[in-house]
């Protein structure tokens, strides 16, 4: 008979990486598109309604803003009129996109519309509809 042999001990290595064992997680959902535009248009009437009514001695959110740009215009200042009307467009439509709010959708409407109310052609327009004089 052999005599038994004398086993080593194992080496002292730290124990080996085993990846965690894969588990099947579903896709998740694609965030829904921030086109609230098209979905609240009582929202978007009411917000528009807001931004032209009346608040001030006859004068609206939007008015108060083509009439600020108009006088900018006027005295001098068209380049930097207009870029500023661009930074405020620009601002109101950075809020809006960010905030889900009301207020913030009235103060963009009233940008749009002040800047839309100022713009050089729509006097054109008027003046060949109606053949008065502004």
């Amino acid at each position: 008979m052999t005599s038994p042999q004398q086993v080593p001990p194992p080496p002292n290595y730290p124990p080996a990486y085993t990846p965690a064992p894969a588990y099947y997680q579903p896709a998740a959902e694609a965030a829904p598109a921030k086109h609230r535009w098209n979905l609240r248009p009582a929202w978007n009437l009411t917000a528009t309604g807001a931004a032209l009514a009346p608040i001030y001695e006859g004068y609206s959110l939007a008015t108060g803003a083509g009439t600020l740009l108009t006088d900018m215009v006027n005295t001098g200042h068209p380049s930097g009129a207009w870029t500023i009307d661009i930074a405020v467009l620009a601002t109101t439509a950075y809020i809006n996109h960010t905030r889900d709010g009301w207020v913030s959708r009235v103060l963009l409407i009233a940008a749009v519309l002040g800047s839309i109310l100022t713009l050089p052609w729509l006097n054109t327009v008027l003046r060949l509809m109606t053949g008065a004089t502004t």
